[in-house]
């Protein structure tokens, strides 16, 4: 009952994010809130997939690779969006630091593979990467993208979300408030709406 209540709290939120990128993106006609608007609506439909399987079904979907299809595209329009408002990372390029990610990423992938499907965690881990690598790359250089630090701190904070609620759902299970997964989850939603202050600010000019 605590999963149907967090995730209905959650597609709520994408719904009401959805609906103000949308109005931006068509007023503006900027990529910055097209990209954003994606962002919400494909990590939203994974959710409404998800949630009506519980509904309907009692259970978690038997078939979750198409939960995972939305949430691969989310990741990869939030990717797009981060090139968007900062572009190419030039003076990463003679940095070891934005390899942390990658690392992180692979360890991470490795460690999951126990748990899930090997082809999931593999996509996962590869999209991962690139956003982490991309992330990191942008904070080293923190005077070419002072404009957009904002968002390269959330999304940077949203994918620790993830992975932290990805390690809790590893070795807790039981469906309480005592288990760190809603705590997470909850988190995770909450970050969801400051995507909006923060892709309004890194597309200002």
């Amino acid at each position: 009952m605590i999963e149907q209540y967090e995730n209905i709290l959650q597609i709520s939120v994408l719904f009401l994010c959805s609906i103000v990128a949308l109005r931006r993106a068509l007023r503006e006609r900027s990529r910055t809130w097209g990209f954003t608007f994606f962002f919400f609506i494909s990590w939203l439909m994974g959710d409404v997939y998800w949630v009506a399987c519980l509904v309907f079904y009692g259970d978690t979907p038997q078939v979750s690779v198409v939960s995972d299809l939305s949430w691969y595209a989310s990741l990869i329009f939030l990717y797009l969006l981060l090139q968007q408002t900062t572009g190419p990372d030039i003076k990463a390029k003679w940095s070891l630091i934005p390899w942390i990610g990658p690392v992180f990423a692979t360890a991470m992938g490795t460690f999951f593979v126990r748990w899930g499907n090997i082809i999931s965690n593999v996509v996962y881990e590869f999209l991962m990467t690139f956003l982490l690598y991309s992330v990191i790359a942008r904070l080293v250089d923190l005077k070419q993208y002072r404009k957009q630090l904002f968002l390269c701190v959330l999304i940077l904070v949203f994918l620790m979300l993830v992975y932290a609620m990805w390690t809790a759902s590893c070795f807790w299970y039981e469906e309480s408030i005592s288990n760190p997964y809603y705590w997470f989850d909850t988190l995770l939603t909450l970050s969801f709406p400051f995507f909006i202050p923060a892709a309004g600010k890194a597309d200002a000019t």
